[in-house]
């Protein structure tokens, strides 16, 4: 289950930072004035990584996450890179899975827009 971490780094002049962490899943949330500007979802964290971040000016993107840890004394900085499109039904039903001690105006919120996302990446039938 996602729990908060407490004591999250915040950084001046950023939106305020929360983070919430499992084994398959991390969500980091940006928020401001308004609310949810932003948030991170690492998943599939002990496989194959990847990350889909979502911003109020600019909507979606999806990562793969090279964690740079080829060895296990490496700790090098993971890198992100574009990984085309996300499969929002599954990140959809691992994040419902893992969220049910979240707040639910945050889980509401999450699966909403990652709801939108799977909606704006059908085409459209001719």
């Amino acid at each position: 289950m996602l729990r908060e971490l407490a004591n999250v780094r915040q950084i001046a002049g950023e939106p305020r930072r929360r983070w919430f962490f499992c084994h398959e899943i991390d969500l980091v949330l940006f928020e401001d004035e308004q609310g949810i500007c932003a948030f991170q979802l690492a998943y599939d964290k002990p496989r194959r990584e990847r990350s889909l971040s979502w911003q109020r000016q600019g909507g979606f993107r999806h990562y793969l996450v090279d964690d740079g840890e080829p060895l296990a004394r490496a700790n090098r900085t993971p890198l992100l890179y574009a990984n085309g499109p996300a499969d929002h039904g599954a990140i959809i039903d691992t994040f419902l899975a893992l969220a049910a001690e979240l707040p639910p105006e945050l889980k509401d919120f999450i699966v909403h827009k990652l709801r939108e996302g799977a909606a704006a990446a059908v085409p459209e039938a001719p």
